[in-house]
């Protein structure tokens, strides 16, 4: 049926109106994802430093880690997966390693992995300062606050890649995890820092494209 007149106009308007309402949704998804960066985990370092018998500062590091960034600087958002292979742990004695894997420690048979994940992310101007998030060992979960040392974005001049660096730091107590073995002879704050790098990933169709 054909509609003329005034009434043609009014429904002529409201398909005007919702056209305009609907027509930016769509193509606004796809351009309003914010980049995606994988970590390296060749180029990415876990360590930690932990008092011992309060006259030395024993340190270690972790030699697999894995995770995802997604990150916008301009809207001041996105979203980070970090984790960490507790099984890897190198303290550069292996005695004292596989402890550190046992039962009284990290327990590395039930709780292979640790694992943050941001809740929110700190920006001074395009500049990420800072993040907060959830931090998961022992099956047990805690807020923990990074510092963002440094944050440098930009081109890897040897692939051509786009990726990201950064360094940060935070300090944790180890028995807000159940980690609580040899107290008096073990510190409970664990400082904890890491080298990041991480590069971007590229969106769906752009690796194919010429």
């Amino acid at each position: 049926m054909l509609l003329s007149g005034r009434s043609g106009c009014h429904v002529g308007a409201l398909l005007f109106a919702l056209a305009t309402l609907i027509a930016p949704i769509r193509p606004a998804g796809a351009a309003e994802e914010a980049p995606v960066y994988r970590i390296d985990p060749d180029l990415t370092n876990a360590q930690f430093a932990v008092s011992h018998m309060g006259l030395s500062l024993q340190r270690g590091h972790f030699g697999r880690t894995r995770g995802t960034i997604v990150l916008d600087s301009e809207s001041h958002t996105g979203r980070i997966d970090f984790v960490v292979d507790a099984t890897s742990v190198d303290t550069g004695w292996a005695a004292r390693d596989a402890f550190l894997r046992g039962e009284d420690m990290f327990d590395t048979t039930h709780y292979p992995v640790v694992r943050f994940r941001s809740t929110r992310l700190s920006f001074e101007r395009a500049r990420l300062v800072g993040v907060a998030g959830e931090l998961t060992m022992h099956n047990i979960t805690r807020p923990v606050e990074l510092h963002v040392a440094r944050f440098d974005c930009g081109k890897d001049p040897d692939s051509g890649r786009e990726g990201c660096g950064a360094e940060v730091d935070t300090t944790i107590k180890r028995s807000d995890f159940g980690m609580s073995y040899a107290l008096g002879i073990v510190g409970d704050d664990i400082g904890l820092s890491f080298q990041v790098t991480a590069f971007r990933v590229p969106p769906a169709g752009e690796e194919d494209a010429p």
